[in-house]
């Protein structure tokens, strides 16, 4: 075949003749003009060569990249930093800052009152906690002292502290809201969370259940119904105990109801006129007690009543009724 093929012609269709869409006769009247045409042949072997990346396209993918993982890296800095700080302000929270010490958390160990100063000895039940910022605020007669609860650390080692309260004008002295000294009497722990469950009336069952929870009634007698006389006085609070009693327990009951429960019982509730407790024993017999307001008088030196006036009395009264 007669190749005619101009340059032009050829440079035209090498696109198609290097993609391989020219027919078997365009291909050999091509290759022909290649064959004897350099400059065409370089063309063509210049299009049928692999195309490679740019240089400026392969620097942008770097610089891409590179931004690409120094973001990762800021973020996960910007992470562990956030909660770096997030553990020191709970640590800074737990072991150094801490909250206000709540009522009944410390214990008055020891109490000495000399040269118009008050020096107590203080500690807590609480083996992991510690406190700091001890703090006296006078109020008038009433001294509060006052400190913060943190987590035991090397900081703060432990929860006991020696405190010095000035007593003058000072007539009540109390720790984180709890009475603890009071006309020159030393009140324990114990005696000032019961006598906080004061109430007037014997009519608020709520408040008699707190009373009796006070006294730990159902632990050291056992399990009850409350039953109350209102309607007219004297006003009855009744212990119906549920448990059948041997001779020997039964007696131990009324020993524990008559000389210690029921003054107590009578000295909380302002309104209270006389304490009753009931059982069975062993024999099928159901058996009724009694107190009296005017019984529980006659077995003290004061009258019953008069012990509930202030937390220093109520604390002469339970020193009578445990000895």
């Amino acid at each position: 075949m007669k190749n005619d093929l101009t340059c032009g012609v050829v440079r035209d269709l090498l696109p198609s003749f290097v993609e391989g869409l020219t027919c078997p006769e365009t291909d050999a009247a091509v290759e022909a003009h290649l064959a004897a045409c350099p400059a065409c042949a370089r063309l063509r072997e210049a299009m049928a060569a692999p195309e490679g990346e740019p240089e400026e396209q392969a620097k942008e993918v770097d610089y891409l990249k590179a931004v690409k993982r120094k973001n990762a890296r800021r973020v996960a800095a910007a992470i562990v930093c956030t909660v770096l700080l997030l553990a020191a302000a709970f640590a800074a929270k737990v072991f150094i800052l801490g909250t206000p010490a709540q009522k009944g958390e410390l214990v008055v160990m020891d109490s000495v009152e000399e040269d118009g100063v008050l020096r107590l000895s203080v500690s807590t039940p609480l083996s992991a906690t510690a406190y700091w910022g001890w703090h006296v605020d006078t109020d008038g007669s009433v001294a509060n002292v006052s400190a913060r609860s943190v987590l035991v650390s090397p900081l703060f080692p432990n929860g006991d502290a020696a405190v010095e309260i000035p007593l003058a004008g000072v007539t009540e002295v109390r720790l984180c809201g709890l009475v603890v000294w009071q006309n020159g009497v030393t009140i324990e722990n114990g005696t000032a969370r019961l006598y906080e469950t004061k109430t007037p009336y014997v009519g608020d069952i709520s408040a008699l259940n707190r009373v009796a929870g006070a006294l730990n009634i159902q632990s050291g007698c056992g399990p009850y119904l409350n039953s109350l006389q209102t309607s007219h006085e004297p006003y009855g609070w009744t212990l119906e105990f549920s448990n059948v009693y041997t001779e020997q327990t039964a007696s131990q009951l009324d020993q524990v109801m008559k000389n210690q429960l029921a003054p107590l019982m009578l000295a909380l509730v302002d309104n209270l006129g006389e304490v009753s407790w009931t059982y069975q024993t062993q024999d099928g017999t159901t058996r009724t007690r009694t107190v009296t307001l005017a019984e529980a008088d006659a077995a003290l030196p004061w009258p019953v009543k008069d012990y509930a006036a202030s937390a220093a009395d109520f604390q002469q009264l339970l020193n009578l009724l445990m000895s």
